[in-house]
């Protein structure tokens, strides 16, 4: 798998972590299938892409989201890229911090271990937005999701979204570990379109 393919599909694998926030945010509910892959990559310990993912089919959401957000773009799709960028940067903040990763990658291994429950039950959920609350959740600047307050003020939707925000951290370190930058984005605009449009998604 080429370089560009890898950085695609991780960032892929960003995007969609945040598309789900967002429908989460808007809707109260979201893709189950893209779902569960997005929650299941956060115990991955790999860092090759097609470890974490058997294929391209299970990044659709986030692939489509790519494929959006280098077009013209709609409120939500604004949300997406937003939640992406502060992502980022929430990633750049937290790998200055050895301490804060190590309490992180330590919790996560404790629910890799007990294993009780599959990772999109209410209780796993739980257990990952108190994680990402007491860790990147106390971080300036915070994330603030918009959406519709009756999904928010929901607490499992608010623990669903949080769980997924820590998702999202993976993949933003997922797409760094494969070489990831920021202004990479705009210079190899017309390369990740024309990968992404070959892909089987």
């Amino acid at each position: 798998m080429s370089k560009l393919k890898q950085q695609t599909l991780a960032l892929a694998s960003l995007l969609q972590t945040t598309t789900l926030v967002e429908q989460l945010a808007s809707t109260g509910t979201c893709d189950s299938k893209s779902n569960e892959v997005s929650l299941k990559s956060i115990i991955s310990n790999s860092t090759k892409v097609d470890e974490v993912f058997s294929s391209p089919k299970e990044l659709s959401i986030g692939l489509g989201a790519l494929t959006k957000a280098f077009g013209k773009k709609s409120k939500s799709m604004q949300n997406v890229i937003f939640y992406s960028l502060a992502l980022i940067n929430l990633e750049k903040k937290l790998m200055k911090d050895p301490a804060l990763l190590s309490q992180i990658s330590g919790e996560i291994d404790l629910i890799k271990k007990q294993d009780f429950f599959e990772i999109g039950h209410s209780n796993s959920l739980a257990r990952l937005a108190e994680l990402y609350k007491t860790t990147l959740g106390e971080l300036n600047p915070r994330i603030m999701v918009s959406g519709e307050q009756v999904y928010l003020s929901n607490q499992h939707t608010a623990n669903h979204i949080r769980a997924l925000l820590l998702a999202g951290i993976r993949a933003v370190s997922l797409w760094k570990s494969q070489g990831g930058r920021t202004w990479q984005l705009l210079l190899n605009k017309k390369k990740t379109l024309k990968l992404v449009n070959t892909m089987d998604f």
